[in-house]
C-alpha cells in the first residue's frame, strides 16, 4: 500500500471495510509514492506502521529497505533507516547488472558489496529482530543469471543472519519493454528459486517437474 492508501483507509469509511475484509491477509507492504524510492521519513514511516499493525494486528507491516543509498549517501542511515517501523527488516539490493555502484555479472565478485551494505544495517538493529532477504529474481538483459543465483545471495544473507531462514523473491513483472526479463521467462533461474524455497522449507517440498524433495522439519 502507498501511504496515500494508508491515509485513506483512516478517512474513507467504505474503503477502510474493504481494506479490512481482504480474506487471509499475511502482510503489507508500505511505501513513500511522494518521496524517492527508499526515503520515506520517520514520521512517515511511524504513522503508516501504527495504522496498518491497528488494522492488521495478526498481519505482518513491512517496509522494505533500500541498501544501495548506504554506499552513497553519508546521512542515508542516521535520517531514514527505522527498523521499529517494520515487523521484519527487508532489506533489498539487485547485485547482477548495471547500477549506480557498477556493472557486475554473475560471475563477478559482487558478493563483498553486498555483505557490506547488510552489514551495515545489521549493526543498527535489534539482535533479535527477523529479516526478510528480498533477492534479485530478474535478469537484466545483458547480464544473464542462472541456476545458482538465489542460492549465493542468500548465502551471504546467512553470513550476516546465520539463523536466518526467510526469503522472498522480486520476480518483476512490467507490462511494457523494459531491459528486464521477468523470472516466468527464465527456466534456469526459476529453478533455481525452487531450488532454494525447498532448502528452506519447514515441510516436504517438491520443485514441480522434478524430483527434488526436501523433507527437513525445521523450528
Amino acid at each position: 500500500m502507498s501511504t496515500h492508501d494508508v491515509a485513506r483507509a483512516v478517512s474513507d469509511p467504505f474503503y477502510a471495510f474493504q481494506v479490512r475484509s481482504v480474506p487471509d491477509l499475511a502482510g503489507v507492504l508500505y511505501e513513500d509514492d511522494d518521496v524517492p524510492e527508499g526515503y520515506a521519513s520517520p514520521q512517515t514511516q511511524e504513522q503508516a506502521y501504527g495504522i496498518l499493525k491497528a488494522f492488521f494486528p495478526g498481519a505482518f507491516v513491512l517496509h522494505a529497505m533500500r541498501l544501495d543509498p548506504i554506499a552513497w549517501d553519508p546521512t542515508y542511515l542516521d535520517a531514514i533507516f527505522r527498523p521499529e517501523f517494520t515487523d521484519l527488516v527487508a532489506p533489498y539490493f539487485y547485485p547482477v547488472g548495471s547500477s549506480v555502484l557498477g556493472t557486475y555479472t554473475e560471475d563477478s565478485a559482487w558478493e563483498g558489496q553486498l555483505e557490506t551494505l547488510l552489514r551495515a544495517i545489521a549493526q543498527r538493529m535489534p539482535a533479535e529482530q527477523g529479516v526478510l532477504p528480498v533477492l534479485q529474481g530478474f535478469e537484466q538483459i545483458g547480464y544473464p543469471v542462472g541456476r545458482s543465483f538465489p542460492t549465493r545471495q542468500m548465502d551471504v544473507y546467512r553470513r550476516v543472519w546465520p539463523r536466518n531462514e526467510n526469503a522472498a523473491i522480486f520476480a518483476w513483472r512490467i507490462g511494457v519493454p523494459q531491459p528486464l526479463i521477468d523470472l516466468a521467462d527464465l527456466p534456469l533461474l526459476q529453478r533455481g528459486v525452487c531450488d532454494l524455497l525447498i532448502r528452506l522449507a519447514t515441510r516436504p517440498a517438491r520443485c514441480p517437474g522434478t524430483g527434488l524433495i526436501n523433507r527437513t522439519s525445521r523450528p
